[in-house]
């Protein structure tokens, strides 16, 4: 990230126990994610693109709900939302970089829309951009 300073982001970051947790858990995950996430664990911001707002899950949070094992559908590693139903995911079904996609829990299959096709790209669609 080039701005450490971002306004939208809670203001601690998350610990690198649980950061280290979340790598052992799900496997190699965007470094980018992993270094927001230790910036600030969590917040929210306006999108430029559909569905123009994004809700950063806490590190803990996505930890547990992929722990949970309670996916609508699998292939994906959620990590956020955009604050009316819809779930922000990494597609792992990709080799490289993982897409980041948004999708309706109760109908993943027929609502999966590709945001970004890394999560680098996706934080260069925030509204607020530092």
């Amino acid at each position: 990230m080039k701005n450490s300073t971002r306004s939208w982001l809670f203001s601690e970051g998350a610990s690198s126990t649980t950061l280290r947790e979340l790598s052992l858990q799900v496997g190699p995950l965007p470094e980018s994610y992993l270094e927001l996430l230790s910036q600030g664990n969590g917040g929210e911001v306006g999108l430029k693109v559909s569905p123009f707002n994004f809700c950063l899950d806490t590190a803990e949070s996505a930890l547990d709900y992929w722990k949970s094992g309670t996916y609508t559908t699998s292939g994906v590693f959620v990590f956020g939302c955009d604050g009316g139903g819809s779930l922000f995911a990494f597609d792992l079904s990709t080799s490289g970089k993982w897409p980041v996609v948004c999708f309706d829990p109760i109908d993943p299959e027929g609502s999966m829309d590709a945001v970004a096709p890394d999560f680098e790209s996706l934080i260069e669609q925030l509204a607020e951009n530092g």
